[in-house]
């Protein structure tokens, strides 16, 4: 089988475009039968789609191993292992680490299939790269050694402050590593490496996979979803608190099977859900780069039960007066970071076309204005029901294929947008936008429209 490398890039761009959010490929890397991936321009692809693709031949004529990577690896592209050794490639940027008894001495091995994941090129003999690993704010030195010996073994080490952090994360394993004792009775200790800067710099996450693996109980969810909760609510009051009490505390109830790190990491994974719905989260929790879907829905539907969260008022809408319901609602609750919005807006052909709008949008725009047009900057003027009057602008209308998202909207006030819209020198005052707010990027004009 033979292709080209321009074939599978545009494959690869298809699969981009076109069906990296569909539902059939969330969370594919986590699928066993997906054994391999492509690793190319800091994003990761399955092969025999990509292959399947750029030939046009479908999957069942060709097998997804051997015959498929090397048909990759000939046009010049690199084929990473997603699992190999205790090591599971989670994404383009993300690898996690089982680690094993050397892992709290001196380092641990790098498989020849996880190397791409560590370099872009074919190292030598005898190589030392030097990588920091940053893990709770402090830095820790580190390198990447490449053997001289005929099987050019690749091993990552790190210094003894960082088998420290270890042994604080992990005592039991730490302990039982020290007597040379077998681990295997004692949960998963998992370190997962996040790329920040090429391939010199990684975020590390610790974090314990629970007895044999166990799932989280719906009780132990809900426990640390409403402990999260708490800590928010004194945040957002100026009462001090202690994560490290909370956590205590967890452990000593609802969480006992649960490690302190266990419980960190699940907690940004309430962080990183209500990111993504726009709420406040609580600082010194960062969002987890990854989570399931299984355990993005249980979040979700907690916070759905104890009434934290609604469904509905989400929902892009056709009717304008349910939108502006909802972003009433969104206002009135407090919206927080940046909306994801909609890309491709659904249609509604009735007699004229009309578009669904996302609430979270348009109650970001209204939030981060301050009140204060972003036309002539001038404040509002005068009070709705949600504070400031100000009119939410499409710089590319949603009719001419513009997306509903924030770096297509703007806060104006009815004379500016009139402005936008029927003026004679409408197009120099949309150009004078542009150049006001940062944030805004042309979107090409649907030439169908």
């Amino acid at each position: 089988m033979d292709v080209t490398f321009d074939l599978l890039k545009a494959a690869m761009d298809e699969f981009d475009a076109s069906q990296r959010k569909l539902k059939e490929w969330d969370g594919w890397t986590e699928n066993k039968n997906f054994k391999f991936a492509i690793l190319h321009a800091g994003r990761i692809y399955p092969v025999k789609q990509i292959v399947s693709m750029a030939t046009g031949q479908p999957k069942s004529d060709f097998s997804g191993g051997l015959q498929a990577n090397t048909a990759v690896t000939k046009s010049g592209l690199k084929v990473v292992s997603l699992r190999e050794s205790s090591w599971t490639i989670k994404s383009a940027d993300d690898a996690v680490k089982v680690l094993d008894k050397s892992a709290f001495t001196q380092g641990t091995g790098i498989p020849i299939e996880i190397r791409p994941f560590f370099m872009a090129h074919d190292p030598q003999p005898g190589e030392h790269l030097p990588v920091e690993m940053v893990f709770n704010g402090a830095k820790y030195e580190a390198y990447i050694a490449i053997e001289s010996s005929p099987t050019h073994r690749t091993r990552l080490f790190w210094q003894k402050d960082f088998v420290k952090a270890l042994a604080s994360a992990f005592p039991s394993h730490f302990a039982m590593a020290q007597n040379s004792s077998d681990l295997s009775n004692l949960p998963s200790a998992e370190m997962q490496l996040t790329r920040l800067d090429g391939f010199q710099r990684y975020m590390v996450t610790l974090r314990e996979g629970g007895p044999l693996g166990a799932e989280w109980t719906d009780e132990e969810m809900t426990a640390a979803v409403r402990a999260y909760l708490a800590m928010r609510e004194q945040e957002y009051m100026g009462a001090p608190y202690r994560k490290a009490d909370f956590n205590r505390k967890l452990r000593e109830g609802a969480l006992a099977r649960r490690s302190k790190a266990s419980v960190e990491y699940r907690m940004q994974n309430i962080s990183a859900v209500l990111k993504e719905i726009c709420e406040p989260t609580i600082k010194g929790y960062l969002p987890a780069k990854n989570i399931g879907i299984q355990a993005k829905e249980k979040v979700l539907a907690i916070l759905e039960q104890l009434g934290h969260y609604s469904p509905e008022d989400y929902k892009p809408d056709f009717d304008e007066k349910t939108v502006d319901e909802r972003v009433k609602k969104l206002l009135k609750k407090g919206i927080s970071g940046v909306p994801k919005g909609q890309e491709k807006p659904q249609q509604s052909v009735k007699s004229s076309t009309t578009y669904a709008r996302d609430p979270s949008v348009k109650a970001w725009i209204l939030k981060n204005s301050g009140g204060i047009c972003e036309g002539c900057l001038s404040p509002a003027p005068f009070k709705g029901d949600n504070g400031p009057y100000l009119e939410v602008h499409h710089m590319v209308n949603l009719a001419q294929g513009g997306p509903d998202t924030i770096k297509n909207t703007v806060a104006l006030c009815p004379n500016c947008h009139r402005r936008c819209h029927i003026s004679i020198e409408k197009e120099a005052f949309v150009f004078e936008i542009y150049s006001k707010v940062p944030r805004l990027s042309k979107a090409p004009l649907d030439q169908s429209k």
